[in-house]
Order: structure tokens, then sequence, then C-alpha cells
């Protein structure tokens, strides 16, 4: 499996995320009720503003790298089913969203917390499995 793919990912997760509204006023922008789709042009500064975000959304804060490599290595190990993994996921993008609080969360967590995460698919694939 190309681990390339799970990075562009998990990246598109977080940045839809935190782009959601600019989506929506681009998506808006470009709706029309005739079969005749609009003029690009007409959309172009709210295109613009979608990149830009996008553009800063694919930055990554360098204390947000761990909970990036438990993903990665979540999605990895459940052959690429990031829905297996949305707690890591969400561990990440709480990260990237306030770097403040998540550095509270880490000095305030126990030894236990801060150990390396195990991804056990295969014992619990049952739970994991949605052809089973």
């Amino acid at each position: 499996m190309n681990t390339k793919s799970f990075e562009v990912l998990i990246h598109s997760q977080y940045a839809f995320h935190r782009c959601r509204s600019e989506v929506h006023k681009y998506e808006d922008c470009r709706q029309t009720t005739s079969p005749i789709p609009k003029d690009p042009r007409l959309c172009r500064n709210t295109a613009r503003e979608l990149i830009g975000c996008y553009k800063e959304a694919e930055r990554m804060h360098p204390l947000c790298l761990a909970p990036f490599n438990d993903v990665r290595e979540c999605v990895f190990k459940s052959d690429g089913n990031i829905f297996n993994c949305k707690k890591e996921s969400q561990q990440f993008v709480d990260c990237q969203m306030d770097q403040d609080k998540y550095s509270d969360f880490l000095t305030l967590s126990t030894d236990k917390q801060k150990e390396a995460l195990q991804f056990d698919f295969f014992n619990y694939r049952g739970h994991f499995d949605k052809y089973s």
C-alpha cells in the first residue's frame, strides 16, 4: 500500500474540517438554477479564499507530528479505512486547531496515556470489518 495516499487522506480530512465554510461559499457561488453553467470568473474571489484556506491548512505544526503518525499507522494497519481511526484523527485535528490546548493536554496526561498506541485490527476484525 502507498502510505503517501494515507497522508493525503489525513490532511484532506483536516483541511475540509477547517475550510468547510469556504467550501460551502464556493459551492453556493457556483450553483445555478439553469442548465447553463455560470461563468467561472464570477466565483474567482471565493475560489481564491478556498485555495488560501487549504494552503494554510496544509501546514502542520511540529507538535502535531506524533498524533499525525498515530493516525497514519492506524490507517495503514486498518487497510486504509479511516473510519476505524476516528479517535486518533480527531486528536490530530484538535492538535492542529489549537496547539496550546493540546500542549496542556500532553502535560496533564499520565504515563499510561503517553505510551505508544497499539493497533490490532486482526484480532478484533469482527468489530471493524464491514463484511463480517
